[in-house]
């Protein structure tokens, strides 16, 4: 009890100090004040995912780095956040993705490489071509419907809710398909609520259902996924990189997607140089992070905007509405906590933070739509608008962006009218009240990113256009009684308006939240806090409790069975060998040497990929085959060991006594032999059930890969870790006394006076 009580204090301890690590190390990032490229970190501590492609990227960009490996996503984020890392490579959806879960962190948007991501099967198999073939055909059907478009919009977006994979309704009458993957790869593949979900296992389960494949799903670490479709244990695995070299070793499918590797690193290292402005770089980690959190919280709106009903369909239990009548009230009542959080569209909601750090976005959007310019029903000009529109370079777009929502008004002036105007001039109801993009500044004139929007589509169609100031209730009104030709102003397309109007899209619009910044002053940094705060996260938060419950039992189905049949393997070879029978010997000698002498994860993985590549058997069959044949070595040696520091004279003394070799060896010698080895076998199956904490590489969810997986979602790797471990030692302790208490009822010396007298006369 003491070792346990030591060990809990050293976990709460790490837990506590933790969250800290960070703050208490140098800058690595020098502060510039201008913006930071992913090229000012070579020469810098670079982590890099092994087996991935950010091996080749790490030696060919950033060549006076020093590279640190890692297996996973979540091993990377542990070492940037404890300093021990400046960068680390990734793929940009899942840096995006560890953002969102992980604020602290953030990447350089410029990215070092462009790669396709594909589906990998194996190469020079005819049934493998053909399901390849299969696919992408699949591929090109729901590209062109807009299938591919919408899993695109559900895993990248942050809408938790749409974020559910249905595997009920594969039938599997054309078979089963086997499909490899790292499930702790957000948003592409990864375990939610105790399910495999991502972007690319709800593509395959599509193709599933679409073709009639039931689906088996296995679970490896990135540099497994190859070798894993090579021995044939899978029929394909989930999207990677298109290289080269790789190709030469797989067969692609047509591109899922693209993308490419940036360079993840701490946010304050962009906040410090001005870097990925166009996200909101004043806002903090949000006080609330999901709907389910919003349950009995006052919510507050903008009076006359119905939007009671679509926050309900999100928030269950909304404890109050509250109205106001201009943006800086409700914001100013949602910092002085008389509201817990305020809706609004996330132009406003960028603005406001980047101007109050006590504000933040709530992470979980309330719906997708555009903001539009309006236009009458029928008008012609708006496609002409829409085109000039979409002439419009990218990176203008997102000048614009930075500067109407940034905090630095010194740098928010319009676009003159110095063109011409040929083409006439268009009349533009314009609201006066909806900063940024729409409003009346100091001066008295008109600004915004509706307006310099307008005038950057007006020079590239060259007319003039004339600005009339109102309410926004006026806008819309004005452009459908033809007093305006143009309306503009934050609005937000809805299927509503396009009843009645046609509309220029021009932005990604959708209705947000905003809510307090967890600041120092916020967040409960008191010790109980962090761990009731770690502990939901961990455990309660998507029944997370559930995914280490399944853990345990996997792993101690795969050590009492090793356990029982590596004894009885150990045995049954001690046996054969007990009376010097040379070929009997020299075959135990040769297992033993070749067990002993290899690693455990090289023999799982010889044993998974090669011997038994081309049998259907699962992960934990091979791991309980594995650990028996070395704890068998174990048992063998310590029953040579036992036996042979019981002295000769006592099997002579049997065999004169009359009892036979097998009779004398039960009965006399290993009883006897057992007291010798026994301690050495209890310490055997605790070392085992530690050593079962790498089947995760033969695609086994024990404890420990369960425990990857929930760092994987929660991007918080101090729990989860103290957490196995405590695990681990609790049932290390479990074995230890269960074996004691074998111990003590078999061993002779153990046993009371009165059993070892028993039927033998003695006087008193």
């Amino acid at each position: 009890m003491k070792k346990l009580a030591l060990v809990v204090f050293l976990a709460l301890m790490i837990i506590c100090t933790g969250s800290v690590y960070a703050a208490g190390q140098d800058d690595t990032t020098e502060n510039t004040g201008t913006e930071v490229g992913w090229e000012d970190y070579n020469g810098k501590r670079i982590g890099v995912l092994t087996g991935t492609l950010m091996e080749d990227a790490a030696t060919t960009y950033f060549l006076d780095s020093e590279y640190f490996y890692f297996n996973s996503y979540q091993d990377c984020n542990a070492a940037l956040l404890a300093g021990r890392i400046d960068a680390y490579l990734g793929d940009e959806p899942m840096c995006k993705s560890v953002h969102f879960e992980q604020p602290e962190i953030d990447y350089i948007h410029d990215r070092i490489t462009n790669q396709e991501y594909s589906f990998a099967f194996r190469k020079n198999d005819p049934q493998s071509a053909a399901l390849c073939e299969e696919l992408n055909e699949f591929l090109a059907k729901i590209r062109a419907d807009g299938t591919l478009q919408e899993i695109d919009d559900i895993w990248m977006g942050i809408d938790e809710d749409k974020k559910v994979v249905d595997m009920s309704g594969l039938t599997g009458e054309n078979g089963t398909i086997r499909v490899v993957t790292t499930s702790v790869d957000m948003p592409w593949s990864y375990i939610k609520e105790g399910k495999n979900v991502g972007y690319d296992i709800d593509l395959i389960v599509r193709f599933c259902g679409d073709r009639g494949y039931a689906l088996k799903i296995g679970d490896v670490d990135y540099a497994g996924r190859i070798p894993a479709i090579q021995s044939g244990k899978y029929d394909f695995t989930t999207d990677m990189n298109v290289t080269p070299e790789r190709s030469e070793e797989v067969l692609f499918s047509d591109p899922v997607c693209t993308g490419g590797i940036v360079l993840a690193v701490l946010s304050e290292d962009l906040a410090v140089n001005g870097q990925n402005s166009d996200e909101v770089s004043g806002s903090g980690i949000p006080e609330y992070k999901t709907f389910e959190e919003l349950n009995g919280k006052t919510i507050s709106m903008l009076t006359g905007a119905p939007f009671e009903e679509l926050i309900s369909s999100k928030v269950s239990d909304v404890k109050e509405f509250t109205y106001f009548t201009t943006m800086p009230d409700m914001m100013l009542a949602v910092k002085t906590g008389k509201s817990d959080a305020g809706l609004m569209n996330n132009a406003v909601a960028v603005l406001a933070v980047n101007r109050n750090p006590e504000l933040a976005v709530f992470p979980e959007s309330l719906g997708e739509t555009s903001f539009g310019l309006a236009f009458a029903k029928g008008d012609g000009r708006c496609t002409e608008w829409q085109a000039a529109y979409d002439r419009i370079p990218e990176e203008t777009k997102n000048a614009l962006w930075e500067k109407w929502t940034g905090a630095d008004d010194s740098a928010k002036t319009l676009l003159q009218q110095d063109w011409q105007g040929s083409n006439g001039t268009v009349r533009v109801a314009a609201c006066d009240a909806l900063e940024p993009m729409s409003y009346v500044g100091q001066d008295g004139k008109l600004l915004g990113l509706d307006v310099e929007t307008i005038l950057l589509i007006a020079r590239e169609l060259d007319v003039h256009v004339e600005f009339t100031p109102m309410d926004f209730s006026a806008v819309l009104s004005s452009v459908g009684s033809d007093k305006a030709d143009i309306g503009c102003g934050s609005i937000v397309i809805t299927d509503e308006r396009k009843e009645t109007m046609d509309f220029v899209e021009y932005l990604p619009a959708s209705y947000v939240l905003i809510v307090r910044s967890q600041t120092e002053e916020t967040v409960d940094q008191t010790f109980p806090g962090r761990l009731k705060d770690s502990f939901r996260k961990t455990f309660l938060r998507e029944d997370r409790y559930k995914l280490f419950l399944q853990g345990i039992a996997t792993t101690l189905v795969i050590t009492l069975l090793s356990v029982l049949f590596g004894t009885a393997l150990g045995f049954l070879l001690y046996m054969g060998c007990r009376n010097g029978n040379p070929a009997a010997n020299k075959i135990a000698g040769f297992y033993v040497w070749l067990v002993q002498g290899m690693p455990v994860v090289v023999l799982l993985m010889i044993l998974y990929y090669v011997i038994f590549a081309k049998v259907e058997v699962s992960g934990t069959v091979v791991a309980v085959i594995a650990f028996t044949l070395v704890f068998g070595s174990g048992v063998y040696g310590m029953l040579k060991m036992g036996v042979g520091a019981v002295d000769k004279g006592q099997q002579e003394a049997a065999l004169a006594l009359g009892y036979g070799d097998t009779y004398a060896f039960f009965r006399i010698i290993l009883p006897q032999a057992i007291p010798h080895f026994l301690p050495a076998y209890k310490g055997e199956i605790v070392a085992l059930l530690k050593a079962t904490a790498i089947v995760g590489y033969i695609a086994v969810q024990d404890l420990t890969k369960m425990g990857d997986i929930v760092r994987g979602r929660t991007y918080e790797a101090f729990f989860p870790l103290i957490a196995v471990a405590v695990i681990y030692f609790i049932l290390g302790g479990l074995f230890t006394f269960l074996t004691g208490l074998a111990e003590k009822f078999i061993n002779p010396k153990r046993r009371e006076r009165e059993e070892v007298l028993k039927g033998v006369r003695t006087d008193d």
